[in-house]
């Protein structure tokens, strides 16, 4: 995804970058002053306008203020291989009549390739080095991922996975962008050579049947992009789909790029500088928390493309001088590599040395383009001119594959380098269980002392670099997103048989206590109907955005019309918007239809950005990995279900003295050798099975059970 020239200095070599998470490189860095083969400048001006991209990339994730959206560097990127590539493709089309796709496919290997598994492979084993072993395993897929180029489907499918809500930043994130582009070199010659068959077929001229072709699946590319980043953002900013019509525009502007000449002196001056208004506006104007692309990306692309076509017309313009300056035209130069050592040099050293600061950025700037240059010289240039590789494409794309099969041995190897995560029905440690004073009590109490069942040190249960992993295996049945209809009928556990329906209302704090349910309902004979929304509170009145008032309407609707579960349990994080209001009313209207509802406490959870099981993977002593208990107690959804619970009347059960007991000021990272969190305040499921006792017993005393509760002992069925 990046090209080159040949001119009497030597080589130019194009390259790429990203921004939210990195980009790619893509066509020849110089070229003809018109992709069409007309005037015989060098386009300097691209190669700086790459330069400018990368570095935008770059202080953005070093922290700028002033690039509150320098994400759009990636967008620049997408335009400037669109152009470049497809003039390559037309020109070849043009001059032979064919598109040699093993030629084609040979260059990029070659121009791609060697620096990207580089990096790949260094990062892998720095990775596994450095960072906390519950990183290993994302890190070891993403590696294979980014290796075959489909790293952007699988960001995008692990952004809308509530269960891996606060997982650190993938080090190999900005390989999101390359998997596009390369994508986009997979099937855009393809088109051409379609394209070709029809103007052969039946006559017609190549560029206009191109400009139709092109324009056409750029238009529609365009549409879903509105429509995707408006419905599903965390999924749209990743999704080739929605990145095609950047790069088809740029495409567009090559294949046009023969009628620029035309332009007028005075045209040409005013697109230049609204080129330089729109890149300035879109990395300045917009911020992390913008819907991207959509509509806001237009504003850097249609820049950009403005840019390259004022410096494609043959006029000189100020823009175009200052984008041609050799320092600028250098970093354009190593753009490519630049974009791919930066991101992981920031994750790498915010592990090590936390979050970079003003003396620490401009190191790491500076690292970044230096190991670069030496990628270049040492790397990239000896494999992508290597006699022996031009002269025989198919031995470039034998060299290809074994590079690619080393790179995914690596990601596999430190996939498996982490412990397998044992199943939580088949453990010896109490967890929960270590709290009990009184086993053989009436009523269970906490220790006098909880320390003692504390767990400061030592092995614990799940290895904290499985934590994330140990979590409800019913990740299917779990609404979430812009949708309102009801989980399948499949979405139903513990006795599948079962004459009393249970059902599991509320956001994912509700579905972290499936095993303990799950189990109880093969005990108990209950049928567990899992209904909840991730995010949403049952209610009337909830987030519009999410549709959780329409998805609890349709539920409640369910039950109102013959639909109704013998019972409900819920439990919830906290209330959204005004779902509060309607919480208790919701909970009222089951009560109404004869529904047997009970409340279920949420838990206390350390602050946000706290993931308590990488410090414990991290640290041999615990202490420091503990959190505020009255913190954790303020931030968790305990209050909104007090007060449902009084002024419904249902019953709320309060298990938390065996999660984080008030008697102590602070609460542990891991109990009874159990380790309490997984991600953010979700329990592992280890943890919530070892409380299934104690679950059991109050959910007797409800009359939920036909047992006696004293009976129920802390063994576990």
């Amino acid at each position: 995804m990046s090209g080159t020239h040949r001119s009497s200095r030597g080589t130019v070599t194009a390259p790429r970058r990203d921004a939210r998470g990195p980009v790619g490189a893509g066509g020849a860095a110089a070229t003809k002053a018109s992709t069409g083969g007309h005037g015989a400048g060098l386009r300097l001006d691209i190669e700086g306008l790459r330069g400018i991209a990368v570095l935008t990339v770059l202080l953005y994730h070093l922290g700028a203020p002033v690039l509150s959206s320098g994400f759009a560097g990636v967008d620049i990127f997408f335009v400037i291989s669109g152009f470049l590539i497809t003039g390559l493709l037309i020109r070849e089309a043009e001059r032979t009549g064919r598109v040699s796709m093993l030629d084609f496919y040979a260059r990029r290997a070659r121009r791609l390739l060697p620096a990207a598994s580089l990096v790949l492979v260094v990062t892998a084993v720095a990775g596994w080095w450095l960072l906390p072993g519950s990183t290993h395993v994302n890190l070891g897929r993403d590696t294979v991922a980014s290796t075959l180029y489909v790293l952007n489907w699988e960001l995008a499918a692990r952004s809308v996975d509530y269960l891996a809500e606060d997982a650190a930043p993938s080090a190999l994130q900005h390989y999101w962008s390359l998997s596009v582009e390369e994508q986009f070199y997979v099937v855009w010659p393809l088109l051409i050579l379609l394209c070709l068959v029809l103007v052969r077929r039946f006559g017609l001229r190549l560029r206009p049947t191109l400009i139709v072709a092109i324009g056409g699946v750029g238009l529609a590319s365009f549409a879903w992009s509105v429509h995707a980043t408006a419905t599903e953002p965390a999924t749209a900013y990743f999704v080739t789909t929605t990145r095609v019509w950047e790069l088809a525009v740029g495409a567009g502007l090559a294949i046009a790029a023969n009628r620029l000449a035309l332009a007028s002196r005075a045209a040409v001056q005013v697109l230049a500088w609204l080129g330089v208004v729109g890149i300035v506006l879109g990395v300045t104007l917009f911020s992390g928390a913008t819907p991207w692309p959509g509509y806001a990306a237009a504003l850097p692309v249609l820049g950009t493309a403005a840019l390259i076509a004022a410096g494609g017309a043959g006029h000189s313009t100020l823009p175009g001088r200052a984008l041609s300056w050799r320092p600028l035209v250098w970093i354009g130069g190593i753009s490519y590599a630049t974009y791919l050592w930066h991101w992981p040099l920031i994750i790498l050293s915010k592990e090590v040395f936390g979050k970079p600061g003003l003396l620490q950025a401009p190191v790491l700037a500076a690292a970044s383009i230096g190991l670069a240059w030496l990628t270049g010289r040492l790397v990239e240039r000896p494999v992508r001119f290597h006699p022996a590789l031009v002269a025989r494409p198919l031995r470039s794309l034998l060299v290809a594959l074994v590079a690619m099969a080393t790179t995914c041995a690596v990601g596999v190897a430190v996939a498996l380098s982490v412990p397998s995560l044992a199943s939580y029905d088949d453990i010896s440690e109490p967890g929960a269980r270590a709290l009990v004073a009184d086993p053989d009590g009436a009523d269970w109490t906490v220790v006098s002392d909880p320390r003692e069942a504390f767990t400061m040190s030592g092995r614990v249960v799940p290895d904290p670099s499985v934590a994330t992993q140990d979590q409800p295996l019913v990740d299917e049945c779990q609404v979430r997103g812009p949708i309102a209809e009801l989980p399948p009928e499949r979405c139903t556990f513990g006795d599948v048989d079962g004459d009393i329906e249970v059902a599991m209302m509320g956001d994912s704090k509700m579905v972290q206590w499936y095993p303990a349910l799950d189990r109880l309902g093969e005990l108990e004979g209950w049928r567990i109907r899992t209904l909840g929304k991730a995010g949403c509170v049952p209610s009337r009145t909830g987030k519009p955005e999410q549709k959780c008032d329409e998805y609890s309407n349709n539920v409640l609707d369910s039950f109102a019309e013959g639909d109704a579960p013998d019972r409900v349990i819920i439990s919830v994080r906290g209330a959204y918007d005004d779902s509060g209001r309607g919480f208790a009313e919701a909970v009222e209207e089951m009560q109404d239809l004869g529904i047997d509802v009970v409340l279920l406490a949420d838990n206390p959870g350390p602050p946000s950005g706290k993931r308590v099981y990488q410090c414990v993977d991290r640290n041999a002593e615990y202490q420091s990995c503990g959190f505020d208990a009255q913190r954790g107690y303020a931030e968790s959804g305990l209050g909104i279900m007090q007060e449902a619970a009084e002024e419904s009347g249902a019953p709320l059960v309060d298990l938390n003295e065996f999660i984080c007991p008030e008697s102590r000021p602070r609460c542990a990272p891991a109990i009874g050798g159990v380790l309490v969190y997984r991600q953010s305040s979700h329990l592992t499921q280890t943890y919530v099975y070892t409380m299934l006792p104690m679950l059991h017993r109050e959910l007797a005393r409800l009359g939920w059970t036909d047992e006696d509760p004293a009976s129920i002992t802390l063994d576990l069925p």
